[in-house]
C-alpha cells in the first residue's frame, strides 16, 4: 500500500467505513441542487439511534433553546444542515464496530480522547469568540477519523504502528513509514470526499502541524490547542513534555489565551468529556474506569516532571562545575522556572480533577463509588499539598539577591531541602496553604 493508493481508494470506494444506510442517503441527498430539510428529516427519521442523537444535540446547553425541539424537522432549523451532516458522520465514526479488535486499539480509551478533544474544541472556540462553536466540537469528533479509517480497512498493518514495530519517534512518523501517508492526511481527503466545508477538512489535516501558526487561522488553532490539551489514548507514542508545553504556549498566544485561561479549560475537560459522552449516548466506561485512566495519566505526568527534575538537577551539577557563580545562577534559574511551571501544570491538573470527583461523590448515589472516592480525593489533595511544598521551597531560593548561592553544595542540595520540608509536612499532618493561612490566623 501507498500513498496514492489510499488516497484513489478514498475517492473511489463507496464502502469507506460501512456506514449505514441513513449515513450515505444522507450524503447523497445533501450533495444534491435541489437538497430540502423535508427529504433531510424523512432519511434522518429511518435511523433511531441518529434521530435520537439530533434531538438530544439540539436540546443541549449548546443551543440554550427556550423551547424543547421536538421533531427532526425543528433540529435541522436549529442545527443547520452542515452540522446535521457532520453530526451523521460523526455518529457513524463514533461505532465500535469499526474498530477492528486486529488493530489493537482499546475501543473506550480511544473514543474517551475524541470526546475530549471535541469538548476542548468546543470550550476554546467560545473563550475566544469563535463564530461556531459547534463546527469546532464537531471538528473534533472528526479529527481521528483517519485512524478509524485505518483500523477500519488494515488493522494489521495498524497493530503494527501501535505496537511501534517501526522505526519512527511519533504516531504521524509511524504511519508514513507504514501506509506513505498519515492519519491527518487520510482525515482531510474523507472530509473533502463527504463535501464537508473546507475550514473543517484542513482544520483535521493540521492538528498536527505547528510548522507555520496564522492567527487568522482560527478553527485550525483550536483544533491544535485541544488536540494538545488531550492525552493520546492511541498509541504508546509519547511526545517529550517540555516541547508540548511550547505548542501549547504557542498556540494558546495565537488565539489570544493566557495561561490562567488555558488552566482553566484543561481542569474541567474531564466533567464536558462525561457530559457530551452522556448526550451522545457513547460507552467511554464507567466512571470507575475514566477515573481510573485519569489517575494514570496524573501519575504519568508526574514521572515525566521527576525525570525532568533530575535532569535539571544533573545540568545544574555540570554547569556549577564548568562556571562556578555564573553556573549557580543558571542551576537555579533553570531548576526554579521549569519546575514551577511543570509543577503548577500538574496542580491544576489533579486539583480540577478533585474537584471534579468530589461533586460526583454528593452527587452520584452508586455504594461502590460512594465508598472509594473519598480516599481517592483524599490521596490526591494530598499529592497536591506536597506539589505546593515543592513550590515553596523553590520559593523560598527564588530571590538570587536575597539568597546566598555561591557555594557549591547549597546549590546542589534541593532534594535534601525538599526532604526536609516534607518531613516537617508529616508532622503537621498536612500543609497550611497560603490563602488559608490568614483565615486560620483570625479564628
Amino acid at each position: 500500500m501507498d500513498k496514492l493508493s489510499i488516497i484513489d481508494q478514498i475517492h473511489k470506494s463507496n464502502d469507506l467505513l460501512s456506514m449505514p444506510q441513513a449515513i450515505s442517503e444522507i450524503l447523497g441527498e445533501m450533495d444534491k441542487p435541489e437538497f430540502s430539510s423535508e427529504a433531510l428529516a424523512k432519511i434522518i427519521l429511518k435511523d433511531a439511534s441518529l434521530t435520537a442523537r439530533i434531538l438530544q444535540l439540539a436540546n443541549s446547553p449548546f443551543y440554550h433553546r427556550l423551547n424543547d425541539i421536538k421533531n427532526v424537522n425543528q433540529a435541522i432549523q436549529v442545527l443547520g444542515s452542515t452540522t446535521v451532516k457532520c453530526l451523521a458522520l460523526s455518529s457513524s465514526v463514533l461505532n465500535p464496530t469499526l474498530i477492528e479488535e486486529a488493530s489493537g486499539i482499546n475501543v473506550k480509551n480511544f473514543f474517551s480522547s475524541i470526546l475530549t478533544v471535541a469538548a476542548a474544541a468546543e470550550k476554546i472556540a467560545k473563550a475566544v469568540g469563535y463564530k461556531s462553536p459547534d463546527v469546532a466540537f464537531i471538528a473534533g469528533l472528526l479529527h481521528h477519523v483517519g485512524i478509524l479509517f485505518f483500523m477500519h480497512h488494515y488493522p494489521g498493518a495498524y497493530r503494527r504502528v501501535v505496537g511501534k514495530q517501526v522505526q519512527a519517534l511519533t504516531l504521524i512518523d509511524a504511519e508514513r513509514e507504514v501506509f506513505g501517508i498519515d492519519h491527518a492526511e487520510v482525515g482531510f481527503q474523507l472530509c473533502e470526499r463527504w463535501h464537508l466545508p473546507s475550514e473543517i477538512c484542513v482544520s483535521v489535516r493540521d492538528h498536527h502541524s505547528f510548522t507555520t501558526l496564522n492567527e487568522q487561522d482560527t478553527l485550525q488553532n483550536v483544533i491544535r490547542l485541544a488536540s494538545l490539551l488531550t492525552d493520546d489514548a492511541v498509541t504508546t507514542y509519547e511526545s517529550d513534555l517540555q516541547d508540548r508545553i511550547i505548542r501549547v504556549n504557542a498556540v494558546a498566544y495565537s488565539l489570544g489565551l493566557d495561561k490562567p485561561q488555558v488552566d482553566e479549560l484543561t481542569s474541567s475537560l474531564l466533567a464536558e468529556t462525561l457530559r457530551i459522552a452522556k448526550y451522545l449516548d457513547i460507552d467511554i466506561g464507567s466512571i470507575e474506569e475514566v477515573i481510573t485512566r485519569a489517575n494514570k495519566e496524573i501519575w504519568k505526568t508526574y514521572l515525566m516532571v521527576e525525570n525532568l527534575f533530575k535532569e535539571r538537577q544533573e545540568l545544574s551539577a555540570k554547569l556549577l562545575k564548568e562556571e562556578r557563580a555564573r553556573g549557580a545562577i543558571l542551576s537555579k534559574n533553570i531548576a526554579i522556572a521549569t519546575m514551577s511551571h511543570y509543577l503548577n501544570n500538574a496542580t491544576m491538573a489533579i486539583y480540577g480533577r478533585a474537584q471534579i470527583m468530589r461533586k460526583w461523590h454528593e452527587d452520584e448515589s452508586h455504594d461502590k463509588l460512594l465508598e472509594k472516592l473519598p480516599a481517592t480525593l483524599d490521596v490526591i489533595e494530598n499529592s497536591i499539598r506536597k506539589i505546593k511544598a515543592v513550590l515553596l521551597e523553590i520559593k523560598d531560593i527564588s530571590p538570587i539577591d536575597e539568597v546566598k548561592f555561591y557555594d557549591m553544595s547549597q546549590a546542589l542540595n534541593l532534594d535534601e531541602r525538599i526532604a526536609k520540608r516534607m518531613a516537617t509536612l508529616d508532622e503537621e499532618s498536612g500543609l497550611v496553604l497560603p490563602e488559608e493561612a490568614v483565615d486560620i490566623q483570625q479564628s
